[in-house]
């Protein structure tokens, strides 16, 4: 990870959630970001974005950060609910796939761009999830329901491993998670 060396100013960090609230479990990006924006706290060098499906748009949200971690529901051999963590090199050589959207081709294609012109991020981290279904108006699966906040503490624990500042609010904020019905929200997301 770049720590800043030679650039003088303080590390530049994205935890970007990509994905479709209205398309079932591949609203897992939007939801899990959320669920940490409530629950930590990180210093002003932390982004905590969601993006929904911004396809090529990505790129500027990429642009010469020390860090980026995406959080979207990913294609991988094991069971729907299952959290996996992904690597840059995952992404561009073994082909670990992000759903397949509008958002897909725009990680790899921004990556790309910014490759070429020096500007791409240090580190890339892929927090995916193995969906259940991602079909039109069907809502998160229970899997991806009880995964999406183990994944927000997973976030917290990869940005302590490196150093950046990120701790337990004192009290978490109430999340805005405007897609799920009121339930899911009081009952599933809460541990």
């Amino acid at each position: 990870m770049n720590t800043g060396g030679a650039k003088n100013f303080p590390n530049r960090i994205a935890v970007v959630g990509i994905g479709n609230v209205l398309l079932g479990d591949d609203g897992f990006g939007p939801l899990t970001v959320e669920l940490f924006r409530c629950k930590y706290e990180c210093g002003p060098d932390v982004e905590v974005l969601d993006l929904g499906t911004p396809g090529l748009d990505l790129a500027p949200y990429l642009y010469d950060k020390d860090l980026v971690m995406l959080v979207d529901a990913v294609h991988a051999e094991e069971p729907p609910g299952t959290l996996c963590i992904f690597s840059e090199s995952d992404l561009l050589i073994h082909h670990a796939l992000l759903r397949l959207s509008a958002h897909d081709p725009g990680v790899r294609e921004s990556l790309a761009h910014l490759s070429m012109v020096g500007r791409a991020p240090s580190e890339l981290i892929i927090v995916g999830i193995v969906p259940e279904q991602c079909e039109f108006a069907t809502g998160i699966s229970a899997s991806v329901m009880t995964t999406a906040p183990v994944a927000a503490d997973t976030i917290a624990r990869l940005l302590r491993e490196r150093g950046i500042k990120c701790h337990p609010r004192d009290t978490d904020l109430q999340p805005n998670l405007w897609w799920l019905p009121i339930e899911h929200i009081e009952v599933e997301v809460r541990p």
